[in-house]
């Protein structure tokens, strides 16, 4: 970037020594902001006898545009970050006004009291060519040729009235243009009884959004990749403004987070105009709060839902509403964006914004199951019904009566299918177009699964604690739409579901059990991997109780006709799975199994002789006092 100022006549310096100091220059400016301008006449100055406090919002881009103004070949830039004593500052300064005088200095304090030769200063003892570097050598020796910039004031613990004064020292007694910046408000309040004694002059910065957003455009788009965002990157922009938020810093990583989600993007992604635009929006909006700490991660699930139901119980209230939820102030913050907008799923958005993955899969899925990209002759009627609020009547008509007649056909068996279907139907109900309640549905819906059941066309529940979370809150990529006024009907159906499942897998048990014997014949350590917990385990049975219906005599024949090689492991796996019943309450059927077997192994040792004998024992104590 051009630098605005150039160099004029050469200023004189006070005690500077000639080998050190760099070349003296005052600054001519062709004027680009008003902080540019003040600047320019500044330091142009050259006894000002006051120093100037620049302050503006964290991350309006203070010391960017101070340091764009005055380069390091202009001026001795300074971060007071750390530095927790006077003396320390004094010599961060010293060695940023002279690097070479600063080397010898260090040097001599790494020497022992020995004699060294130093052209520059002549020799003598290290001793003293450490103590002559340090005190008042430092305080005095000054190069007043070049501004002075004493960055990120808050983050300093020395005392202001020591600060102040020794600011005061270097605008007074050396006769230095000092800039100081200050990010935090509270910090620059602090200063206000002394402020004016020291500060001649206070800049208020606020943030070239305009010039940091096309930096931050540049910056993070690839020249060897064609710009397929194109204009609709001023859609960030557009938001940013639309937010209320000065922090450039949350502009930068809106810019780049942008860039990633447009890099999982496929053509026909960007050639749809529309979309795009309530992307970008959506997306940048969410970025933004996420980035500000307005909004958490939990506020991301059931927006939609979420900012109506707020609105209908505020709309109710007769006196002062509800607490107004983070979400509805967000949304009330972007009044062109729909910040419940289901363009982009709930978990994808909050894997992006909290977890920083951006998995192209996720995303693609999200986005081709909302209205915008849903291949409407192959979808399912709950993703069209469920999308009504931007598809023609000729669309999500005929899908509501096909989603009608899979319900009374009882044509779906997926969890999550069902589930959508229920969910519309109550909020179609709720909204009065339906002659029929809520509750009323939740009891249809408890037939349909009845009757899937009798039918045998349920299907089971899948081993792991964790199955219920492929359709718990979501399915397909998509949220339930289901509001509090319906909540607790939905919540009935869906536990109704999970506990029919639950005892359609109970139904399929008793015939598993011959196929899970010839394991335990076969191969002991596939038998433990298939029951128990293991690295390279299969957790085919970690939770279903499928030992209640073995036969204990059978198992143990299964176990004496199996290689001995994998005894220990058959055991093992009794005992390590008796253990854990505790942590899985479905396992609670089999509690009076384990001493059975453990009963027929002491019997079947008590027929045997010899080694024989002692073998099945160990086997019995391997597996434990069941």
């Amino acid at each position: 970037m051009r630098n605005p100022f150039r160099s004029n006549a050469p200023v004189k310096s006070n005690t500077v020594s000639p080998e050190d100091s760099a070349p003296v220059t005052s600054l001519a400016i062709e004027p680009q902001s008003h902080l540019e301008k003040y600047l320019a006449y500044y330091v142009g100055r050259l006894r000002p006898g006051y120093a100037v406090l620049v302050a503006g919002e964290w991350g309006a881009g203070k010391t960017h545009q101070v340091r764009r103004a005055l380069p390091d070949t202009h001026a001795h830039y300074i971060s007071l970050f750390g530095l927790n004593t006077s003396g320390e500052i004094e010599a961060e300064i010293f060695t940023k006004m002279f690097p070479k005088a600063s080397a010898v200095r260090r040097f001599a304090e790494k020497m022992d009291s020995t004699s060294v030769g130093i052209p520059v200063l002549g020799s003598l003892g290290t001793g003293g060519l450490a103590s002559l570097l340090t005190g008042q050598f430092i305080k005095n020796e000054v190069d007043s040729s070049r501004a002075l910039i004493l960055d990120d004031l808050e983050r300093c613990t020395v005392d202001n009235p020591v600060l102040l004064g020794m600011i005061n020292r270097y605008v007074e007694h050396h006769g230095c243009r000092v800039i100081v910046i200050a990010h935090d408000r509270k910090v620059v309040e602090t200063f206000a009884d002394a402020k004016e004694k020291v500060f001649g002059q206070t800049l208020h910065v606020e943030p070239n959004v305009d010039a940091a957003f096309a930096e931050f455009v540049d910056l993070f788009k690839d020249p060897l990749k064609p710009d397929k965002l194109g204009a609709h990157r001023l859609e960030v922009l557009f938001t940013f403004r639309e937010s209320g938020t000065a922090s450039l810093r949350i502009l930068r990583h809106v810019v780049e987070d942008v860039g990633r989600l447009a890099d999982a993007l496929e053509d026909r992604h960007f050639e749809n105009h529309m979309a795009m635009v309530e992307l970008v929006r959506l997306f940048s909006a969410l970025a933004i709060e996420a980035r500000t700490n307005k909004l958490k991660r939990e506020d991301l699930y059931r927006r939609k839902e979420k900012i109506f139901s707020y609105r209908m119980d505020a709309a109710r209230a007769k006196a002062a509403g509800p607490p107004q939820p983070r979400l509805n102030e967000a949304a009330d913050r972007y009044a062109s964006i729909d910040i419940g907008s289901t363009l982009l799923s709930d978990d994808v958005l909050a894997e992006m914004l909290f977890d920083g993955r951006f998995t192209v899969e996720h995303i693609r899925t999200s986005l081709n199951n909302s209205a915008y990209f849903l291949e409407k002759k192959a979808a399912p009627p709950w993703q069209i019904v469920g999308s009504f609020d931007k598809l023609d009547d000729e669309y999500s008509d005929p899908a509501l009566a096909r989603m009608n007649e899979q319900f009374e056909k009882r044509q779906v068996t997926d969890s999550g299918e069902f589930l959508h279907i229920v969910a519309l139907k109550m909020m179609i109900a709720s909204r009065g177009v339906l002659d029929i309640t809520s509750k009323e549905i939740a009891d249809a819906a408890k037939d349909y699964i009845d009757d899937l059941v009798t039918a045998k066309r349920l299907p089971p529940r899948k081993a792991g604690s964790m199955w219920v979370d492929e359709f718990k809150e979501a399915s397909g990529g998509v949220t339930y739409w289901v509001a509090d006024s319906y909540r607790a009907d939905f919540q009935g159906v869906f536990e109704y579901l999970v506990k029919a499942r639950t005892e359609a897998l109970a139904d399929t048990l008793p015939g598993r059990v011959p196929a899970l014997l010839e394991v335990v014949k076969a191969d002991g350590q596939k038998f433990f991997d298939t029951v128990c917990h293991s690295r390279n385990a299969t957790l085919e049975y970690v939770d279903l109780p499928i030992f209640a219906y073995v036969d204990p005599a059978a198992f143990v024949d299964a176990w004496l006709d199996s290689p001995k090689t994998g005894w220990y492991w058959i055991g093992n796996a009794l005992k390590e799975r008796n253990k854990a019943l505790t942590q899985y309450p479905a396992l609670a059927s089999e509690s009076a199994w384990y001493p059975q077997v453990h009963e027929e192994l002491l019997r079947r040792a008590q027929s045997q002789e010899g080694l024989a004998r002692i073998r099945l024992e160990r086997a019995a104590e391997l597996m434990g006092n069941a």
